[in-house]
């Protein structure tokens, strides 16, 4: 071992022994001269020692100390073995003017040498134009670049003059460095991107056109491309490499753009010493050990007039990926693998679920619960980022509730309107599950993923619990109408409290406290399955069906409830068509079995409607998160579109 102690670790003295702190660590070594020993040892700590051969004239006793004293530093990652670091070809003039940039490699990885010689050797080019681009020639010339094409666009004016001061200084520095300047023609931009190790690149928004061209060169040449985009007055920054094609379309960012009047003085160096890292961390392997790399995927945003950064994780787009049809074997067999996954726990999914939040690239973009009254109910609203879907909102008794249902409907409407056409298949169509005859069968695309309403979308933390959801807004679907049109009849039903579960009579007693009167009937008798209406002061306030339909239908009333007392319409539940409530005093019966998924499948096809359940799983990586979206769509036996089947289905029915 040839011991090196880690240039930025540092050591006091204490009263017991000595503190040794940097490097990442902070540890304390007992005995009355650990301090006096770890003093005398410094200096030849720097790797050019064996430490055998370091201890070997001294007694057995002492040596122990040594080796004990060592192995503790080694341990706290305070020390390297040198001897296992790679060879390099550095000189010492070299190793001297780049130490400091050298010690950052060190602190996150080993050959530290070696790993600097790989950035140092590799040609880079910074295309560019105004401040910015000044600034990125000077920290990659001072970072030790040797080979530099610097590409002048012409989005704004360069500082000429500047870049011949920087020129005289990297020769005075540096007399290795070559730096050669050129105006951006595209026929000579392919040949560089050809050649270099590493692109940098800086566009506004007028400059998103040469931003994709140049992603698009940099993967055919398998060129690390680290690049920015200022929109308006925020520059968003990073990730090095492929990730930019996820970044872009989740970020989403329209234009036309305004030209930003921040991006000078300051704020050009902040912006291009972001970059110059990310390219440094990559070129030497350890973007992935440094502290702002917690994930793979973020991108940085500045704010350019107050120069506030965050980072923001986001997920890959399915652009980014290729995609095609599936067959009908691929499909059946991806039904069957979905049935046999296990449900998540809540724990697990509030996890996965953080993933998909936040307020730039995220593909919700907010969870909160803004200025909502939190009683009775707790309430929060999540932001789906996609046209045309609104705000949805979560409620429950518990905080925790309250969130996974809003991130459930939150995810269910965003898969809902991102389809991904190249997984169509011929004519506009998509793969169902038809699950009483358990086979595939063509669905219209169109159907599937309509925006004009949300019938049959459901987002469960299991696949049955999914698939009955999305059935049993049919079977409501159709109850309604039948109810509407006398062929079927309101029987009340009794809510006793000790006939009800935890949960239910939590929520009934909720009720109850907020001054609440309900009504409920099974309005379910035409199609076959029990179906709940529940009506509050006369009005029809919720219907649901299935083996939660009680406590959703509890819940809905109560928050329906909770929006009238408090004033805050933008969560009351949709209204519900016009449906007259029971009369009074007819004969009310107690709550009927709810029906599972198979009793729903038999009263639509009863009615001549054959649902099929398709995966809305157009995005993989929210597909990865929550397994379990579907949305049920309805057919009839003789291949009837699947609108037309839908008025059949509601045209039949006994009287």
């Amino acid at each position: 071992m040839r011991p090196r102690l880690k240039s930025d670790v540092l050591y006091v003295p204490t009263g017991d022994g000595v503190h040794v702190f940097g490097a990442g660590a902070d540890i304390a070594l007992r005995g009355r001269s650990a301090y006096q020993w770890l003093d005398r040892l410094a200096p030849h700590l720097d790797g050019s020692v064996d430490l055998d051969d370091l201890v070997g004239r001294l007694p057995d006793d002492k040596r122990q100390v040594v080796h004990a004293l060592v192995g503790q530093l080694h341990a706290a990652g305070c020390l390297v073995d040198a001897a296992e670091d790679l060879p390099h070809r550095l000189t010492r003039r070299e190793l001297e003017t780049y130490a400091s940039e050298i010690a950052f490699i060190e602190y996150h990885g080993d050959s530290a040498a070696r790993r600097f010689e790989t950035y140092r050797d590799s040609e880079i080019v910074v295309v560019g134009a105004g401040p910015v681009f000044v600034s990125l020639i000077c920290s990659a010339l001072r970072s030790g670049v040797r080979h530099l094409r610097a590409v002048s666009t012409e989005e704004a004016v360069t500082n000429t003059e500047r870049l011949a001061e920087l020129t005289a200084e990297a020769a005075a520095r540096d007399t290795q460095q070559a730096f050669i300047h050129l105006p951006c023609e595209e026929g000579e931009l392919e040949g560089l991107v050809a050649q270099a190790g590493a692109v940098i690149h800086l566009a506004d928004g007028a400059g998103v056109d040469r931003f994709l061209r140049l992603d698009a060169l940099c993967r055919e040449n398998d060129t690390l491309l680290v690049q920015g985009l200022v929109v308006d007055d925020v520059a968003w920054l990073g990730p090095a490499g492929a990730d930019w094609r996820s970044a872009w379309p989740r970020l989403d960012a329209r234009g036309p753009f305004r030209r930003n009047a921040f991006l000078t003085g300051p704020a050009a160096a902040v912006v291009a010493s972001h970059l110059g890292l990310a390219a440094f961390t990559a070129l030497t392997g350890i973007a992935g050990t440094t502290e702002a790399a917690d994930t793979a995927r973020t991108v940085t945003r500045i704010d350019l007039e107050t120069l506030r950064t965050s980072t923001h994780t986001f997920l890959p787009h399915p652009t980014a990926a290729p995609a095609r049809p599936e067959t009908r074997e691929e499909f059946t067999r991806r039904i069957e693998r979905l049935g046999a996954t296990a449900a998540l726990d809540e724990d697990a999914f509030s996890r996965r679920a953080a993933r998909c939040f936040d307020p730039y690239v995220g593909v919700l973009r907010d969870l909160d619960e803004r200025e909502f009254t939190q009683v009775p109910l707790h309430v929060t609203e999540a932001v789906p980022r996609v046209a045309g879907a609104a705000p949805v909102h979560g409620a429950g008794t518990s905080f925790a509730t309250a969130r996974r249902e809003a991130a459930l409907r939150g995810l269910a409407s965003y898969a809902a309107r991102c389809p991904d056409v190249r997984r169509y298949g011929p004519g506009g169509t998509v793969w169902g599950w038809a699950p009483d005859e358990r086979r595939a069968e063509v669905v219209a695309a169109c159907r599937v993923f309509a925006t004009d309403h949300e019938v049959g979308v459901a987002a469960r933390l299991s696949w049955d619990d999914a698939v009955a959801d999305g059935l049993a807004q049919h079977c409501v679907r159709l109850a309604l109408r039948d109810a509407a049109q006398g062929r079927s009849r309101l029987r009340p039903v009794r809510l006793r409290p000790d006939a009800l579960a935890t949960e239910e009579a939590r929520l009934l007693d909720l009720l109850s406290a907020s001054r609440g009167s309900i009504e409920v009937a099974d309005i379910g008798e035409a199609l076959g399955v029990p179906v709940l209406a529940w009506w509050q002061g006369g009005r029809l306030a919720a219907a649901t069906c299935g083996e939660a339909a009680v406590v959703a239908g509890l819940r809905a009333v109560l928050l329906g409830r909770q929006a009238v007392m408090t004033g805050e319409a933008a969560y009351a539940p949709a209204p519900w068509a016009q449906l007259g409530a029971p009369v009074a005093g007819d004969e009310s019966a107690e709550l009927p079995v709810p029906a599972g998924p198979g009793r729903m499948v038999e009263a639509l096809r009863s009615r001549g409607a054959r649902p099929h359940v398709v995966p809305l799983d157009h995005d993989p990586a929210v597909h990865e998160v929550l397994p379990f979206v579907v949305r049920v769509v309805i057919a009839d036996g003789a291949g009837e579109g699947p609108r037309g089947a839908e008025r059949r289905a509601e045209g039949r029915g006994d009287a």
